[in-house]
Formats: structure tokens, sequence, C-alpha cells
């Protein structure tokens, strides 16, 4: 058994030596090049038998470190070198300190590779993660095409100039978080290129605050953050944390981009909202976003953007130095029970400052009940800083309630309501001796730990948010699903709600088509574009000789659209009849009244004007027969 042992050790030995050396390690050039196995006959051995035990305990820590047994290979090694420094410390033979610094190299040696593989088992599933995120995304390296026109150089030409200032700063703080942002781009499936929305929509300050209350570095509205998982209370506001509010963008835009395909529309509608853009597509009938008439902030936005976009990837073409790699870095961990911030500091071996500065979203001076919530530590700090705070949960920390001020209430009858003393409600709130309390204000009462259950508490969500339940449903958008297209050559006295009657169309619509506003004026002789023709099928309708109302509707309808008068059929069958207009009657209440369209009563009246109707003037109905 022994002579196994020894077989075994010595081969493990052996493939350590060739190992150490040959991955040309840095202890290597110290040791001598070549050398056998301890000879006890030698003179060195028979003057200093303790080198025989050294090399045995070196051979064993070899073959730990092949068998997997890191900890023992680790120990021995360790072991190893206290005896070699003991050694050299009794004695100052040449001789003896050549074979200890063999063997001190062939130990450090051992111990690095150890480091080593240890760091390779700690970032393999790091890897392997970013490696299948990759390959999960079929657009994570997909480029945005940047859109060069006035609009964009106008942006260019701005951060250039009067806005350098600020764009520079901007372009700062990515260096800082880059590296925070797009693997979380990736993670999601978008495209890198989207770190620039968040530069100009808060330049990746995360206290920004619009003038919509559009909050942090992604400017989410509170509906729309909590649709994609961010939680928004009294305690806390997500859309302050960058992985929050980075997931929850991420989510957002992916939504939008599988809505419009089109990553200038996605943006356009991160912008003035989805069902907005939907809209203007519907109605302009284009998919082009350049083509789009849109409100102006939007209209600008996406070129701004792209102006983002070009001077990012290559600032030094643009007159900019390129910020620094200085990577925001992190631990985070879970909180699930109110703790003050000042005591994840402490826990942390850092700042109250470091601790808000990483963790903005927090408002209050602790973590709230009821929620299990992320926080961001110093690089390093994390695993001790969970190990301290669990220490803290079994000195069992206090917990508290909410109590809101009610008229004629005092602190006094407050602590005494809930058996506390006035300084530790004073304390607890932060309240100074001279301040004073109002009805409404809310004060964080002392209590009895009263956490809920884990699987009642809120927890983080926004990783994988609910998709919307009702995404906006986009209809064809085609030109000829309103018909052909035609244009109008407007005549005396026509008026665009005359013309947009005559053809079964809406005036917006109308104005949409030929982008007029409520200002503009027609005149006989302009053209308009229009879409909506006569439904098919109503002048073959009317061909076909089908008898009475139906045959006389059609001819109406097709000398309406044609902008020709409808003149009663000879053999309609049909009853004229005028009617004097009353006071306070219109064209619409005189059509509801005679159960007759209101185009038909323009094609039969062409001389009525749509906005002045006169009392007394006198109108012809076709009526049916009987």
């Amino acid at each position: 058994m022994k002579t196994k042992l020894r077989i075994i050790l010595f081969f493990a030995a052996a493939m350590f030596s060739g190992g150490c050396f040959l991955t040309g390690s840095s202890w290597s050039a110290a040791g001598p090049d070549s050398r056998v196995a301890a000879n006890p006959d030698d003179e060195i051995y028979r003057r200093y038998p303790q080198l025989i035990q050294l090399e045995q305990k070196l051979d064993g820590a070899s073959a730990y470190f092949y068998f997997g047994e890191l900890d023992l290979s680790a120990a021995a090694a360790t072991e190893l070198l206290d005896d070699v420094a003991d050694l050299e410390a009794a004695s100052c033979d040449p001789l003896l300190c050549d074979h200890l610094g063999y063997l001190e190299n062939r130990a450090r040696c051992l111990l690095q590779r150890m480091s080593d593989d240890e760091l390779e088992r700690e970032t393999q599933p790091h890897m392997v993660t970013l490696i299948d995120s990759l390959a999960r995304s079929n657009v994570v390296e997909e480029e945005i095409e940047v859109e060069y026109n006035g609009k964009t150089q106008h942006w260019i030409d701005y951060f250039r100039g009067s806005g350098r200032k600020h764009f520079s700063r901007w372009l700062e703080r990515t260096g800082e978080l880059r590296d925070v942002i797009e693997p979380i781009l990736i993670d999601v499936g978008i495209p890198r290129d989207l770190l620039y929305l968040a530069v100009i929509e808060s330049g990746l300050n995360m206290n920004a605050r619009s003038y919509m209350k559009a909050i942090g570095p992604w400017q989410f509205m509170s509906g729309t953050a909590r649709l994609f998982g961010l939680r928004i209370n009294w305690w806390l506001d997500e859309r302050k944390d960058i992985v929050a509010a980075t997931y929850a963008a991420a989510n957002y835009l992916k939504y939008l981009h599988d809505l419009f395909d089109s990553w200038p529309l996605a943006l356009a509608a991160y912008n003035s909202g989805e069902h907005r853009v939907a809209y203007a597509i519907t109605r302009q009938r284009t998919t082009d976003y350049w083509q789009l008439r849109l409100p102006a902030q939007t209209m600008w936005f996406v070129p701004k953007f792209m102006a983002a976009l070009a001077i990012g990837r290559n600032p030094e073409a643009y007159g900019f130095d390129r910020p620094a790699n200085s990577p925001l870095e992190f631990d985070i961990i879970e909180v699930d029970r109110p703790t003050e911030l000042r005591g994840i500091a402490e826990a942390a071996d850092c700042s109250l400052s470091d601790i808000k500065n990483l963790n903005p979203h927090f408002k209050k001076w602790c973590t709230p009940p009821d929620m299990v919530v992320e926080v961001k530590v110093p690089k390093g700090t994390g695993a001790q800083c969970r190990t301290r705070l669990a220490d803290m949960k079994q000195r069992k920390l206090q917990s508290f309630v909410q109590h809101k001020v009610k008229k004629g209430e005092t602190l006094s009858h407050i602590a005494s309501e809930y058996e506390i003393t006035l300084n530790e409600l004073r304390s607890f709130n932060e309240i100074g001796v001279s301040q004073m309390i109002k009805t409404g204000n809310i004060l964080l009462i002392p209590v009895q730990d009263t956490q809920r259950p884990a699987r009642l508490a809120s927890r983080p969500s926004y990783r994988n948010p609910e998709r919307p339940s009702s995404p906006v449903s986009l209809p064809l958008l085609s030109v000829s699903d309103g018909g052909k297209r035609t244009r109008y050559t407007v005549k005396k006295d026509d008026t665009l709600v005359r013309i947009a009657e005559r053809f079964h169309t809406s005036l917006a619509q109308l104005r949409d088509w030929n982008d007029l506003s409520y200002e503009s004026l027609l005149r006989p002789g302009d053209t308009l574009v229009i879409y909506a023709s006569p439904p098919k099928g109503r002048e073959e309708t009317a061909a076909a000789g089908l008898p009475g109302d139906r045959e006389a509707e059609a001819a109406g309808v097709v000398a309406a659209a044609s902008g020709t008068r409808a003149d009663p059929p000879a053999n309609s069958g049909a009853e004229w009849a005028t009617h004097v207009v009353r006071k306070g009657e219109t064209l619409s209440s005189i059509a509801r009244f005679y159960r007759v369209r209101l185009a038909d009563v323009l094609a039969w009246n062409q001389k009525a004007d749509r906005n002045r109707l006169y009392p007394g003037e006198r109108l012809k109905i076709r009526r049916s027969a009987g």
C-alpha cells in the first residue's frame, strides 16, 4: 500500500513539475532547470535530513492538487513554506539555501496554479452566462444605422457648439456607466447603441426630472415604469436605480421594436407613446419615420439620438475626447427587512454618502418594510456585508409602522399612543426640537419586528416584467386600403367640410392627407390628394338597374363623389319635398329628421352652405314613396 502511495505521489509531483515549468510560470526561472528526486546518499541529505521530509510534503501538496483537493494542497504548501523559512533562518549553508530556494519556488508555483484555477472557476459561470446571452440575442451586435439629414446635423452642430460643455459631461458618464448598462441591453437582446438614448434623455443623471415628471436616467413616467416592473412608493423610486431602470427600459424598447419593427419608430414611441405613433402611421399611411408628421418634440428627438450615437461611436472625429474607462463597480445584496442605510454602510465599511450615491432610489434613511430590495455596496464588500447584516438580524432589529398625523395630534400624544418615548420618536424621524409636525405628515413608529412572511413581501420584478396585456394593434397600412389615390380640384364655393362629406371621410383625415392646418384657406383651382374614394361596387350597383330607392341612392352617391349635381331619376319612384329651414336647424339635424345621409343632402343642395344655414332657406329632400 505504501509503495502504491509513493508511486502516486511521485507521478503527481512529476506532473506538477512538468506542468509548472512548461506553463512558463514566473517562478520557474528561480530554481534549477533540472533536478532529480532526493537521494539520501547525497552529502546534502546526510547533513540535512529535514530536506527529505520537506520534499515529501511538496509531493503530497502536488498530489492533493491533481486530485482536486485544493484546500488540503494549499495547507500543505503553506506549511512547507513555513518550514523552509525556519530552516533558512537556522542555517546559512549556501548549498542548503539553494535546495530550500528550489522547494520554495515549487511551493509558490503550486499556490499560483491554485489561484489561477480558482479564478477560472469563479469567472467561468459569468463567461458562460454572457456567451449564452450573446447566442440568444440575434440583434445584439446589430448596429442602429445613423440617418444623416438636416435635423441630425443640427444636433451635431449644437453638441459641438453651445452644447459642448453638457455633452462632454455626458460622455464622461458613459465611461462610468457603460459597463453597467451595455451588459443589460445585451441580456435583454437589443443593440448596445441604445445606451445613447439614456444619454440624450437625462445625460445619465440618476436624479434627472423633467417638467412632465419623468424621472431617472431613462426618464420613465410613473405609469410606464410600473407596467415594466419598477416600484414607486413612499419609500423608494426604482426609476433612479440604474440597474432596475435599465432593465425596464430595455424591455420596453424591445416591446416597441417588436411592435413597429423599426428602431426609429420605436424611439419615437418611447418619446411620445406607442398609441400616438400607431395613430400617425394609420392616418398618414406610411411606416417611414422620416416621412411621418409627429409632435415637434418627437420629430426632433430621433435626430438628437442619431447625433449622439454618431459622436459617441467616434468622439475624436467630432473634436471630443474619448471618455476614460472608469467603470462604476459594486456588489448587490438583498435586504428583506427595514434596515438603516447607516447600518448597511457600517457593515460594508464605507461612508453613508457612498451608500446613498450607489442607491439614489431610496427616499428615506432606511430600506422599506414588507419589501425585498436590492442594495448596492462597494465592490468586494458584498459577502462581509451579508454576514454582518445577518448577525444584526439575530439581534432582532426594530421594525416600524407608518403613522399619518391627524389634526390636533402632537408628538407627545403620538409617542404616548405607541408607548415609546418622545426622544425615540424624534430620533427615529430625525425631527429637531424646534421642528413642528403638520397634519398629513408621515411618521415612522418603532415597534417590535413584525416582518411579513417572505412569500408576501414585494420582490423586484424588473428583470422579467409582464408584457402589456393589450398591445397596440396596427391595421393594414397600404394606400389602397382607403381607396385609389385621386386628385380633386377645388371648385368655387367648395369647403373642406363639403369635400370631406362628398368623399365619405373625416375632416381631420382630409387635413392629414394634405398637411393642412386649421388656418389653411382653400381657393378655387387648388388640388387636394384624396384616398377615400367611394366604396367599391356602388357604381356597379347603380348600373345594375336595381329598383326604387337603392338605385337612386347609388346614383346620388356616385354623383356626390364625382362633384356633379344629383338630379332625381325619372322612374325612381321617389318623392321630392321642399324643406324650409327653421331657426336653430342644421343640415345634420335636417338629415336626421328625414332619415337620410348628410352627404346626400349636400349632393341634392350643392348651393347650400354647410357652415351658414339661414332660416327660410329652401332645401330639396328626396323621400321614399309611401
